[in-house]
């Protein structure tokens, strides 16, 4: 469980972190988006402040028209316009204009006024489709698509008809719904919208009865926008604005686009922040959607929420860091403690296994003196014979040693005693046989066997002579259950130690005893089949002598181990 507290720390602190990140990123894109909408705000109130100049302009003409008690010439009307100079000041304006109201079939005067002011026939057009007809009868700047418009019967048409039936029920000013501009007389088609104020006849208006009468309207000073010019006027000078916009015409649920900014589909798509507002204009709604462009959406905007994202990251790893670190040190507290239980641990073991291995060497060394004394016929014998086995003794301690008190190989018992007993007399050929290796109790056992073969074959077996020669060879047997050793002693023929005794019967003769009397005979059988569980078998003959060592490996194995 402890190896997941760091992950555990990490997401804590993470989480905590994460939740304040949140809150943060809130704060600040509520701020980014109110901050947007100030901006699409203040982008709106430019195009409304753009158009309330343009319907001031209006009352201006109408002012105009009411101080010349309505006789306003054509060079009249064409030198307040060009004072007025509305193609640099006014873009979006085609024009200023009079459009006259009167009864169907009473169209000869106004034609005949138009022919009179603008030359050649003027015919009032298209044919009428409702009583009353407003030809346009005055309109200036007169360029060749204002021209084109000369007694044209706006009352003709739907949307204008409406626009001018809600300024006479009103007797205010009014705007139309989105049309096209008959000034437009170019293959590609500019939307747009009229604003219309009505103009009341002033001899009527001078001559009436009562004050509370309504005057007599005459008909409506006017002027046609084009709603793209009108928006690009409206956004001038606010250069790089870092947002698009679309502005509809949504009065009685209509959804005509009156103005879209340059890319506004793709913006729109992928934008992050919007704006609507609704604007009135002289009665009819505009809805304006402002989307964000990628200039607005920095990311440097939202640093506060990227500093705490990373010091959110750097704390939760530090955490991490700190909680590893502190587990660490307390496993490794736990582990020297153990380390120090463990090491006090082996230290009583390795008193204690000293304490066994000193007594059995001890023993064993005690048994090894007194059947050496008892064997022996003087002092120099007795030294030189237990001197020799206690040598076989310590060549089975150094290889154990060397090993760590684990193993000792078989081959090298084997050379060790061979080296002791013949010097380099045996070549390393006369051994034979895979690797076997062997516990401390049977390595001890082992050397002082093989000690005690190679002494008797020195002594009586003829090995020691010219032609003398000795061969070792151990193999496994039952599937590497057991190792059997074949120990082979030739003698030259008609050699003076050709006497078939050998080995445990020149050792039995020497002493005076039978064969199986003679201490080294005994040490052999005790290490052999007393102490290693093994068997062994002599076979004598007049120039060969063999002996058969058979040992369970299993036990060695397991001695080994415990050892």
């Amino acid at each position: 469980m402890n190896r997941y507290l760091p992950a555990f720390a990490f997401l804590a602190v993470a989480a905590v972190g994460a939740a304040m990140t949140v809150v943060v990123f809130r704060a600040e894109d509520a701020s980014t988006r109110l901050h947007f909408a100030r901006i699409a705000d203040k982008t709106v109130e430019r195009i409304d402040d753009r158009i309330s100049r343009y319907l001031t302009l209006l009352q201006a003409t109408n002012a105009f028209f009411t101080a010349r008690d309505g006789a306003v010439s054509k060079s009249e009307m064409r030198e307040f316009v060009t004072a007025l100079d509305l193609k640099n000041r006014f873009g979006g304006i085609l024009g200023l204009g009079l459009a006259k109201l009167i009864d169907a079939g009473d169209e000869a005067p106004i034609e005949e006024e138009l022919s009179e002011r603008y030359g050649g026939p003027r015919p009032v057009w298209p044919a009428a489709t409702v009583a009353r007809r407003t030809p346009i009868v005055l309109l200036e700047p007169l360029d060749r698509a204002n021209e084109a418009a000369l007694g044209y019967d706006m009352f003709s048409e739907p949307v204008r008809r409406a626009a001018m039936q809600r300024a006479l029920d009103t007797g205010e000013g009014a705007a139309s719904g989105p049309v096209d501009l008959v000034q437009e007389i170019t293959g590609e088609k500019q939307g747009g919208f009229l604003y219309y104020l009505p103009f009341p006849d002033q001899l009527t208006m001078s001559h009436r009865v009562s004050r509370s009468e309504p005057p007599t309207v005459e008909g409506f000073i006017y002027a046609p926008f084009v709603a793209a010019d009108l928006h690009r006027e409206a956004l001038v000078g606010a250069v790089n604005l870092p947002l698009v916009i679309e502005t509809r015409d949504v009065t009685d649920g209509g959804e005509t686009v009156l103005f879209q900014s340059d890319d506004f589909a793709e913006i729109a798509a992928t934008s992050m922040f919007t704006v609507n507002r609704d604007l009135n204009v002289a009665g009819r709604i505009w809805s304006i959607r402002a989307y964000a462009t990628v200039e607005f959406l920095d990311p440097s905007r939202y640093w506060r929420t990227g500093l705490l994202a990373l010091s959110t990251i750097l704390l939760a790893i530090a955490a991490a860091v700190l909680v590893r670190l502190q587990l660490k040190a307390i496993r490794t507290a736990h582990e020297m403690q153990a380390m120090t239980e463990k090491t006090v641990e082996d230290k009583n073991l390795l008193l204690q296994e000293t304490k066994h291995r000193i007594k059995n060497s001890i023993a064993r060394i005690l048994a090894m003196a007194r059947q050496t004394a008892i064997n022996s016929d003087n002092l120099e014998e007795f030294s030189e014979s237990f001197e020799s086995r206690m040598q076989a003794m310590a060549n089975a301690q150094d290889m154990l040693t060397e090993s760590s008190w684990r193993r000792a190989a078989l081959r090298d018992l084997l050379q060790a005693e061979l080296n002791q007993v013949f010097g380099d007399r045996i070549p390393e050929e006369a051994l034979d046989g895979p690797n076997v290796e062997f516990g401390e109790t049977a390595a001890q056992a082992l050397g002082l066997t093989f000690h005690e073969l190679a002494t008797n074959a020195m002594k009586y077996g003829g090995v020691a002579e010219e032609d003398g020669t000795l061969s070792i060879a151990w193999r496994h047997e039952e599937n590497g259950d057991r190792v059997t050793i074949e120990w082979v002693e030739r003698r030259p023929s008609g050699s003076d130690s050709a006497d078939p005794a050998s080995g445990a019967e020149a050792n039995a003769k020497e002493e005076g005893n039978t064969p199986s009397s003679g201490f080294g005979t005994r040490l052999i059988d005790a290490s052999i089949r007393f102490e290693l569980n093994g068997t062994i078998k002599r076979s004598f003959g007049s120039s060969e002598t063999r002996i058969s060592i058979s040992i369970p490996l299993n036990d060695m194995d397991d001695e080994a181990d415990q050892t």
